[in-house]
């Protein structure tokens, strides 16, 4: 048995890291998209938002499919230990606004928590890496309720 071959129609078999990494999140079922240009505002732009799990938007603006593949091996594994709820995993990423956005800060990779499979996740798919590691934050959001009088009515 070859252990470096992949079975037939598996994503790795795609020509790139990158590529394999986009074939990973379509056979997750999670949407990869350019980040919008109006959310691009100067030099401290995100690489790229997660929201909810289930979307990735990043920004057009990286440099090479390396750093791309990179940044998308990181929203990978946040896409899959993103949280609505808290939960005190400090394996999770409590984000009850939805969205985690990834900043250009590249960051060792951590022996565990948020950030260890994503250099795992980006060598799986080809890249020779010492980190696919970056930095990141929840933000907040301010909630908005519409206000009542009272009788009831808005």
């Amino acid at each position: 048995m070859n252990l470096t071959s992949h079975k037939q129609g598996s994503v790795l078999n795609l020509p790139t890291p990158l590529a394999r990494l986009y074939g990973t999140a379509m056979k997750l079922d999670i949407q990869v998209r350019d980040l919008p240009g109006d959310c691009l505002t100067g030099d401290d732009d995100p690489a790229a938002v997660v929201v909810c799990g289930a979307a990735i938007a990043i920004n057009p603006a990286l440099a090479g499919d390396d750093l791309r593949a990179d940044v998308l091996a990181m929203a990978l594994e946040v896409a899959a230990i993103m949280t609505n709820r808290e939960t005190g995993d400090p394996g999770e990423i409590y984000a009850p606004g939805g969205f985690v956005v990834i900043t250009r800060n590249r960051v060792p990779a951590p022996r565990t928590g948020p950030g260890s499979l994503a250099t795992l996740i980006a060598r799986r798919c080809g890249r020779d890496t010492a980190s696919a590691v970056f930095g990141y934050y929840v933000p907040a959001f301010e909630s908005c309720f519409p206000t009542l009088t009272e009788d009831g009515q808005g």
